[in-house]
């Protein structure tokens, strides 16, 4: 994953602080003392705090998504370390407003105008509904008449956002200010450009880095073909194949569930059973158990195995359209170039892989191959070149990769410059 610039985290923040998290405003001396000052113009200890806490809320809510699903979580949740991050990116945020003010970047026109308004209207009908529903929930008023309600209840009650903000114009301001910083990142990358020499450089790395690979993993290929990630390099042994996949049917494979789920509840059954069972009775039932599960699992093979014959009829008949058979009966979403595979291709069930190899000819058809899935008729389509890919196939992803990468780059060298040059002061040890 490549770094985000510091003018793409401003924006996310930006987004981060129109958000839904509301605080009582106070007006303590104390929550006005200035915590950021860029040029003179400063963030109190107020606004500081509240993003602090939202930020907080937010890492730990992350965090546990993470774990919930069994990863580890990266987002810190220590106050100090998150004060220092949003004490730097208000820095950062000032900076670059000054900076988007000094080159005209707030000039906008009636197109960009529009869109801000439009921004600014969504965001502030967003905050008020959280007005709504976090201080109002019994309120019988809908729509327009609700949001007006919990205008007049979030001035009268001093309620804002994170960052302080409660009217339409607030709203406005920020969307114009989120609306200069973005122009601002494409005056700062507009030059900024990758050479031919530069994707073929990187086009020649990732062949050198994708032979490596292949030499001690060469089912990766595969895997890459399969999941539509580029590939740069194809190692030796590949083909194209294509399949039209008949599974059983539903009933079909019910009454084999059913079947399966009786004949594990009478293994157990004798297995468990005490000293004193009738273990002969218990031995039978499982053998009748077997019995019925072998009937059920054989009539629904059979029953696909019909079917798959009748389409292996017109897929070998003269003039036949695969592709079109595939579109009309097979269940699976298998990609419209097919599969590539090679000999003992661990991704796919063994009888699909070797009954795909088998072919042995370009254009040849299998007949219906039997697997735990069903039945595959499978067509041999080509033969993967070895060597490096035509770089054109992948020379528009590596343009983009390089461009982000490059201008990523440029942008965070431009706002470390315009940083050095501004007067900053931070005045964290009055958060405590």
């Amino acid at each position: 994953m490549q770094k985000k610039s510091l003018l793409a985290l401003l924006l996310a923040l930006m987004m981060v602080l129109s958000g839904c998290a509301l605080v009582s405003v106070d007006t303590e001396k104390d929550n006005a003392r200035t915590i950021v000052d860029v040029n003179g113009e400063t963030v109190n200890k107020q606004t500081i705090y509240a993003a602090v806490q939202n930020q907080l809320q937010m890492n730990q809510y992350y965090n546990q998504l993470y774990a919930s699903m069994g990863v580890t979580g990266s987002y810190p949740t220590d106050e100090a370390t998150v004060t220092s991050q949003v004490i730097e990116s208000y820095v950062n945020q000032l900076v670059s407003t000054q900076k988007a003010k000094a080159l005209g970047l707030y000039e906008m026109t009636e197109e960009e105008k529009t869109e801000i308004e439009t921004n600014g209207q969504e965001n502030y009908n967003s905050f008020l509904d959280s007005v709504a529903s976090t201080y109002m929930p019994g309120s019988t008023l809908e729509g327009d008449e609700l949001r007006a309600a919990a205008a007049k209840y979030a001035e009268e009650n001093k309620i804002a956002t994170a960052d302080n903000r409660s009217t339409l114009d607030d709203f406005i301001a920020s969307a114009t200010d989120a609306k200069a910083i973005e122009k601002l990142q494409a005056y700062l990358v507009k030059d900024v450009a990758v050479s031919a020499e530069e994707v073929q450089a990187d086009f020649d790395a990732k062949v050198e880095s994708a032979k490596a690979d292949y030499e001690t993993n060469p089912d990766s290929y595969g895997y890459s073909r399969m999941n539509g990630s580029p590939v740069y390099y194809a190692p030796a042994g590949y083909r194209m194949v294509k399949h039209i996949l008949v599974p059983i049917a539903q009933e079909d494979s019910t009454a084999i569930s059913n079947a399966q789920t009786a004949l594990n509840d009478a293994q157990a059954a004798l297995t468990n059973a005490a000293e004193d069972a009738d273990k002969d009775a218990l031995q039978a039932a499982v053998d009748a158990a077997q019995a019925a599960y072998d009937e059920a699992h054989n009539a629904g093979f059979a029953n696909a195995k019909a079917k798959a014959d009748e389409i292996y009829a017109l897929a070998t008949a003269e003039g036949a359209d695969f592709d079109a058979l595939i579109a009309e009966h097979s269940t699976d979403s298998m990609p419209d170039e097919g599969y590539a595979i090679r000999e003992g291709f661990a991704y796919f069930v063994e009888p699909f892989v070797t009954g795909a190899m088998a072919l042995q000819n370009v254009g040849d058809v299998s007949e219906p191959v039997e697997s735990t899935y069903g039945y595959h008729i499978i067509k041999y389509v080509s033969d993967v070149e070895e060597g490096p890919v035509d770089i054109e196939t992948v020379r528009a992803s590596i343009e983009s990769s390089l461009l982000t990468t490059k201008q990523n780059e440029a942008t965070t060298a431009a706002m470390e410059q315009f940083v050095s040059e501004a007067t900053v002061k931070t005045y964290a040890d009055r958060m405590n």
